[in-house]
């Protein structure tokens, strides 16, 4: 099913305008480490999308792996159609999806040494090589990752303050 283009995909579009390569590895990375959590595909068959214990989807290119990650659930659930992936009336509970939250799922993929396939055959697809992805990572982690990101408020209460804490912003 056709979307309206959502966050990432404008992210994106937006990095494909700058004319450095870098740079728009840079914003295509940044819009995904914003999302709270990323989706993996499993690494099942069409006739079993689902195996345990769960492994990621790789695709390969000369001499690199790469991991198949979608930037929301809506995506995977529309490549999970696309292809006959889903069992039964396609509950959220059937898709062939691992639900990882951005920091560990970066990690893995640095530690793995795999690059990014983003949004393959939904939305705007993107290829980001293994090393791109572990140097983003290490100035993310340099710059205080997931603790750096928000925005504060200076003339704020505590109670105010608070009540952004609690609900993660």
């Amino acid at each position: 099913m056709a979307h309206l283009p959502d966050r990432f995909d404008l992210w994106v579009r937006k990095a494909r305008g700058v004319a450095s390569p870098a740079r728009q590895v840079d914003l295509i990375l940044g819009a995904l480490v914003a999302a709270r959590e990323w989706y993996f595909l499993n690494a099942g068959t069409k006739e079993q999308p689902r195996i345990e214990p769960a492994q990621p989807a790789e695709a390969a290119h000369p001499a690199e792996r790469f991991a198949v990650v979608f930037s929301d659930a809506e995506r995977i659930k529309d490549f999970a159609e696309k292809y006959g992936m889903l069992g039964g009336a396609g509950a959220a509970s059937e898709l062939p999806a691992i639900v990882t939250p951005t920091p560990s799922a970066l990690d893995w993929c640095v530690e793995s040494n795999l690059g990014l396939l983003i949004n393959p055959d939904v939305g705007e697809t993107v290829l980001v090589p293994p090393g791109a992805v572990a140097s983003f990572a290490a100035e993310w982690r340099a710059r205080g990752g997931r603790q750096a990101a928000g925005f504060w408020i200076p003339s704020m209460t505590s109670e105010e303050e608070d009540f952004w804490q609690e609900h993660g912003v």
